[in-house]
């Protein structure tokens, strides 16, 4: 069935329903970045694949909104659907809320899946409407009726990860959200936001491809604390286990009779940011909320002694991994390599490690122009070959069971004009400046985030997505609160905190370069002026100094590039054989 196809007959159901618009969110019942098989509607009914976006469709009209990331991606994926790109996140941009509130006559009535939009989300989609009276409905997705072969949720097993990994016990975890309970005089605390459950009870589960997560819904009381979660992925075993840490396990579903069940007045914390809204609703019907926080964003985002030596490991693993790609890559260039091809071998090193699970994201493998997607995703049959010049850029990562990685190379496969040696240059010196930064207590990412983009700016060149984002531990590989970006995200950056550094540049038609490390917050000193702030490097890898100009580089520069490259070698040599130690010799000599 074709985007037509599909746009048509939905419009056949909401004329059915009376509806003069429809909303598709692009996210699931637990507000998730990335989305098992069963939520993937936005890419079922507009064919786009990029992680963040929402669909609109109207009578005459549909539209996809989406940012910097996913522009060229869009416009490609888009073609010959009916459905008109929009563009947020530059000057004069218009979100879906104001358009529809402009574009749809008045009190027109607008549909929702309310099990996909938060609390937070939907108040503002209502604040909008109200200009002209719009009323929304709330229905249960309308694509249920035309999406035949939609696939079921996920039954993969669940898994727990021991108290000696995680650093912090489960009812260690538990007595912190009682403690937040008592602060807030409330009865309940409900968790929708998966990785905050795993975290929470420290379990893992694969039921999203490359995020080790169980689709569930977690509540903590003053006395008991539960699990809703299909009941066939718990083992005996496993369910033993988390009986003795005091959690109840529950049937997923069970959670709206659970509600239902509540004592009247009774009151429960939410995070309107993330819990949705029919839940929001159900509780409402008996009981009464308090809108905080989540806790749990900032607690996991504060990596312990153990997770922090976790993390190290995974990097050396994973750097090991990288450069035995790399001297592999370069060994066989003339064998009409592809991107997929390249990318499954990349895999494949990485899986080498017994304490590998998955891949972290879906591994980006680009060539030459398809570079310049900043979320470029290869397709067999219509994936490059690799050639003897240009640039190569890739952008992966590991879940190990004691961490998360995430790393991007650009690499020379062979002649480099000028200008993508400046580029390559000018966004390796804003990685190393925002590495080597030195900052105060109370600093929030979008403070230092021109650090990363200065060198480029000095030219009058940028990039559109952010420099960084928090990572999960063995976990998410995109985590909050913190984030290094242009516009605020109010959190300031702390010790413990595991954050990216990816600046990059991306030419339309020609090539992209990203150079990306992970960064540890870690203390620097304290003096009159307060406490200091500074990053430790934890990624292991060479940078190809030979797509380089040398001359664009301050001695400073070349200083940390040295030392960063005399770490590499000395941590990850005694794990590569003979040849490969002294291929990565070569790559990290002094320059």
């Amino acid at each position: 069935m074709t985007i037509v196809e599909k746009l048509s007959l939905l419009r056949e159901i909401m004329e059915r329903d009376n509806l003069d618009a429809y909303i598709v969110s692009g996210t699931d019942p637990h507000n998730s970045e990335y989305l098992p098989a069963a939520w993937k509607q936005r890419e079922w009914i507009s064919g786009f694949t990029g992680s963040f976006g929402t669909v609109v469709i109207t009578k005459n009209d549909a539209g996809l909104w989406t940012d910097t990331r996913y522009f060229i991606q869009a416009e490609q994926q888009l073609k010959n659907t009916g459905i008109q790109l929009h563009k947020l996140r530059i000057p004069g941009a218009v979100d879906y809320p104001e358009w529809l509130a402009t574009t749809l006559p008045a009190q027109s009535r607008v549909g929702i899946d309310s099990f996909c939009i938060s609390v937070s989300e939907m108040a503002h989609l209502k604040q909008v409407l109200e200009i002209n009276s719009c009323e929304i409905i709330e229905k249960t997705d309308l694509l249920g009726d035309i999406w035949k072969e939609r696939p079921a949720l996920p039954d993969a097993p669940l898994f727990t990860v021991p108290t000696e990994v995680a650093g912090k016990s489960v009812p260690e975890k538990i007595d912190f959200i009682r403690q937040v309970l008592q602060q807030r005089q409330a009865d309940y605390f409900i968790f929708s936001a998966l990785d905050e459950i795993a975290w929470l009870y420290n379990i893992r589960c694969n039921d999203i491809e490359y995020n080790p997560v169980a689709i569930s819904y977690a509540v903590v009381g003053k006395d008991k604390a539960w699990l809703f979660v299909k009941r066939t992925k718990v083992s005996s075993t496993i369910y033993k286990e988390l009986q003795r840490e005091g959690i109840e396990i529950q049937d997923y579903h069970q959670i709206l009779l659970f509600l239902d069940e509540i004592e009247k007045g009774t009151c429960f914390c939410i995070d309107s940011t993330t819990l949705n809204y029919a839940i929001y609703n159900r509780i409402l019907s008996h009981g009464k909320v308090k809108d905080t926080l989540s806790p749990i964003i900032l607690a996991k985002a504060i990596k312990n002694d153990t997770e922090i030596a976790g993390i190290r490991d995974a990097c050396i693993k994973d750097g090991v991994a990288m450069v035995k790609f790399f001297y592999w890559l370069y060994q066989n260039l003339d064998k009409s390599l592809t991107e997929c091809g390249v990318s499954e071998r990349l895999t494949a090193f990485r899986a080498a490690n017994e304490s590998y699970v998955s891949d972290s994201f879906e591994n980006i493998s680009a060539y030459g122009s398809n570079a310049a997607l900043p979320h470029y995703s290869a397709s067999p049959g219509r994936d490059a070959v690799l050639q003897p010049r240009g640039l190569y850029l890739v952008d992966s990562g590991g879940q190990y069971t004691h961490g998360t990685t995430d790393i991007t190379r650009t690499i020379p496969l062979g002649e480099l004009t000028t200008q993508e040696k400046e580029d390559y240059t000018l966004v390796l010196k804003g990685m190393i400046a925002l590495s080597a930064a030195v900052f105060p207590e109370g600093t929030r990412g979008c403070n230092i985030d021109a650090i990363a983009r200065y060198p480029l700016w000095q030219t009058y060149r940028n990039f559109g997505h952010g420099t960084g984002h928090g990572v999960g531990f063995f976990l998410n590989v995109h985590e909050g609160p913190q984030a290094i970006r242009q516009d605020l995200k109010d959190q300031a950056l702390l010790p413990g905190m595991v954050t990216s550094n990816e600046p990059g540049i991306y030419r339309e038609n020609s090539h992209g370069i990203r150079h990306e490390n992970m960064l540890l917050c870690v203390s620097a000193t304290s003096n009159e002026f307060g406490r200091w702030y500074k990053f430790e490097t934890l990624t292991l890898c060479y940078f190809d100094t030979s797509a380089l100009c040398l001359e664009l580089l301050t001695p400073d520069e070349i200083k940390w590039l040295n030392d960063y490259h005399q770490i590499v070698y000395k941590k990850l040599s005694p794990y590569l054989t003979q040849q490969e130690a002294s291929w990565l010799a070569e790559k990290t000599k002094l320059i």
